[in-house]
């Protein structure tokens, strides 16, 4: 079905990430979303925070999990660092630029696995520690870095640099000039820590428990396999693929049963209608009867869903005949309407127009997480 485009397209700094399309306040004026954040018993979670001016959105929403995540394991609740995560991804960034000569991607956009992987490589600190804004500022604001950042990396294609301890040291330098240098010992409730020794501490996650879960026709049900998406620059096979009815089900029966889950998706849609809080898809779309796995693929395959943002779901209720999932997010238009920093997905947005989603093993079926 032909989509009926009613919203205008903003491209964020040149990089197909973290896209904003705002839906006009008149689309779908006839749905509303439940009372408020109270009505999803949400699990615990910091207050959600605006990313400003940057594309990464990948940090906070998968830093946010995995907050959550410490606590419903029992560890302590403590406000990490989102751009320390950020550093370490671009530092890794820029090693694979070096290896593959130029062909991978070297831009602001990112997906999950990098910060679970920096975190475990580089450990993490508390926000206190490394607020990423080494002015003091208020807001975040990275245009002038990406700008360093893009301009050194075509000299270094250009010109051939292709000396990997050379060109990290470069990176560290205009990464260090914008977020500032990541401590290298720090202090925390009186006592002294590396990032390693604190992430031993106070994060001592179950690293491999956490599962990565996508569904698409590109690769067969029911293995492990990328995302096709080109902010997946490392083409990371990590991602679990099951058919849109399971991978719908796993997202409803993971939230049921008390866990949280982050989620990648596509928000340049009309019926996200950041004044009330609430995204759907409106039936001049499809109707959410008609949303199928072929629905989707189509969606995919002409670039009409894409890669766009990373977020985190905290709660889920039903409330008009409709599941509904509270959604904490990054991206500046949630604090449009009432519920700041909040939006409330339906759940024909979240079939549609959620790529995959980051979530413990034990949510889903058991057999999603064993490699053959």
């Amino acid at each position: 079905m032909r989509r009926r485009l009613v919203t205008v397209f903003v491209l964020v700094l040149g990089v197909g990430v973290c896209l904003f399309a705002r839906g006009r306040d008149e689309v779908g004026e006839g749905v509303v979303g439940p009372g408020g954040v109270s009505a999803f018993g949400a699990v615990f979670h910091f207050a959600p925070v605006d990313q400003g001016r940057t594309s990464v959105c990948w940090s906070f929403s998968t830093v946010s999990f995995l907050e959550t995540e410490m606590v419903r394991l029992g560890l302590p609740k403590v406000k990490m660092a989102v751009m320390y995560p950020v550093y370490y991804g671009w530092v890794e960034k820029a090693r694979y630029f070096v290896q593959t000569k130029g062909e991978s991607r070297f831009s602001p956009g990112d997906l999950f696995p990098t910060v679970l992987d920096a975190i475990q490589k580089y450990g993490i600190v508390p926000e206190e520690s490394y607020s990423g804004r080494p002015s003091g500022e208020e807001d975040y604001n990275h245009n002038a870095m990406y700008r360093e950042l893009r301009e050194y990396r075509d000299r270094v294609k250009k010109d051939g640099l292709w000396d990997e301890a050379e060109v990290v040291t470069q990176v560290k330098s205009i990464l260090d000039k914008h977020l500032g240098k990541p401590p290298e010992r720090f202090e925390y409730e009186g006592r002294s820590y590396t990032p390693t020794s604190f992430r031993e501490k106070f994060m001592a996650l179950p690293w491999q428990d956490y599962l990565l879960v996508t569904s698409f026709e590109y690769a067969p049900f029911h293995t492990f396999t990328d995302l096709r998406v080109p902010d997946n620059w490392r083409k990371n096979e990590r991602y679990y693929n099951v058919p849109l009815d399971a991978f719908y089900e796993g997202l409803k029966g993971a939230l049921r049963a008390g866990y949280s889950v982050a989620i990648d998706g596509d928000i340049s849609e009309p019926g996200r209608v950041a004044a009330r809080d609430v995204a759907f898809i409106p039936d001049d779309d499809i109707p959410p009867a008609l949303i199928s796995q072929e629905a989707r693929e189509q969606r995919f395959r002409e670039k009409l869903t894409k890669d766009d943002h990373l977020m985190h779901i905290v709660g889920m209720t039903q409330s008009g005949g409709h599941d509904w999932f509270l959604v904490k997010d990054s991206w500046h238009d949630a604090w449009d309407g009432k519920h700041k920093g909040y939006f409330f997905y339906r759940g024909d947005f979240a079939k549609l127009k959620i790529l995959a989603y980051l979530v413990h093993k034990d949510a889903v079926p058991a057999s999603w997480s064993k490699r053959p």
